[in-house]
């Protein structure tokens, strides 16, 4: 009985750590379609309720593309974490919207209305109304083996709303 008991301790103990692992500071709070790279998500749906609510609270719509077996979107995770001050500043320009892809959904006919990305995770900016403003390669904002605060604050500074900055 105790062979069983300690196996089965330590299962859960590392299934409820992977759980939390997947619980981001700088998502907490924010709707379904912020948090994780669905692949049974709709981002025709999400891009609509991240449409209406940006132009409720005046900001941008952020479509992040990736997916859960990308390292840099979980790097880009940590990082946001990390800095917290930089994750505020980056929820107060953007609603984000995770996109998904991977090799059971690769969203193609959703990313079809947008410029080819090269990689993930790829930033697209729309303004409120869904326009797209930017498509942005997320790998000039790499340093070492995560992101540049510098450059991740000036590329959120650059969308960010007059009235938001002062």
């Amino acid at each position: 009985m105790k062979r069983l008991l300690l196996p089965l301790v330590l299962g859960t103990l590392l299934f409820n750590g992977a759980v939390r692992a997947g619980d981001h500071l700088w998502a907490r709070g924010l709707p379904d379609y912020s948090q994780g790279y669905d692949e049974q998500r709709d981002p025709a749906k999400d891009l609509a309720a991240a449409t209406i609510r940006a132009q409720q609270e005046d900001k941008q719509v952020l479509l992040l593309v990736g997916g859960e077996w990308c390292s840099w979107c979980k790097e880009m995770n940590h990082f946001l974490d990390r800095e917290p001050e930089l994750a505020h500043q980056f929820n107060r320009t953007f609603v984000v919207v995770k996109v998904n892809v991977s090799k059971e959904n690769k969203n193609a006919l959703f990313l079809k209305a947008y410029p080819e990305y090269l990689g993930v995770p790829h930033f697209y900016v729309l303004d409120a109304r869904g326009k797209l403003l930017e498509s942005f390669n997320t790998g000039l904002l790499e340093k070492g083996k995560s992101y540049d605060e510098v450059k991740f604050g000036k590329f959120i500074s650059y969308f960010e709303r007059q009235d938001a900055r002062s």
